[in-house]
């Protein structure tokens, strides 16, 4: 009697071993279950944002390199945009500030390289609002590597005369006027590309 009464707490026992281990196992289970789930969740979340995030705003050049002039006058390959995104420059750079006359394409062109932005305008001296609202923009903006040109010859891809571009290496945002979406979208560019450093020491030919 003694034999099968410990016969039957030794089953009882493996039994609530066993339903111990099930019980493990089940919320391993579902633990696991709920971890891929949230992994899915948030993969899903950066595909999603990746897909239907807006494109920068601007149009990409290609990346003429960063070859170094002697002067400011030497004879180079013409530049792929108007204004100048890329290519050949001279060994300094421009202020960051508002300059009251044209800064030369070779001379700012360098401060596209290091990272900087160029606000510039085609105006002969003032375009009202235009020319307000990106001196206020650059006053935004004190500090960081901005500055602002008259550019006589701005022209997008088509060959269209625009009044306005703000600038970064190897990209151009063009605008006519300074609505709330151009505003958005300068200060946009500005926060995107500025400080972003652009030399290509590993080129052939290329001087920086």
């Amino acid at each position: 009697m003694a034999r099968s009464s410990g016969r039957a707490a030794e089953a009882d026992k493996i039994r609530q071993l066993e339903e111990k281990a099930a019980s493990k196992t089940a919320a391993v289970r579902r633990t696991s279950i709920r971890t891929v789930a949230a992994i899915a969740v948030v993969v899903a979340g950066l595909i999603a944002a990746v897909i239907f995030s807006p494109d920068p705003p601007g149009i990409l050049y290609a990346d003429l390199g960063n070859f170094h002039l002697s002067s400011i006058g030497e004879t180079h390959t013409p530049y792929n945009s108007s204004p100048p995104s890329s290519g050949p420059h001279f060994g300094s750079i421009a202020a960051w500030t508002d300059h009251e006359d044209p800064v030369p394409a070779e001379l700012f062109v360098h401060n596209l390289e290091d990272g900087g932005i160029v606000l510039t305008h085609s105006c002969a001296g003032s375009c009202g609002e235009v020319t307000d609202g990106m001196r206020a923009t650059l006053d935004g903006f004190a500090g960081e590597n901005v500055m602002m040109t008259a550019y006589p010859d701005i022209r997008d891809p088509e060959g269209v005369e625009r009044l306005g571009a703000v600038v970064a290496w190897t990209r151009v945002y063009y605008f006519d006027d300074w609505s709330s979406d151009t505003q958005k979208n300068v200060r946009n560019f500005i926060r995107l590309f500025e400080g972003i450093d652009n030399h290509v020491s590993t080129n052939t030919g290329n001087r920086n």
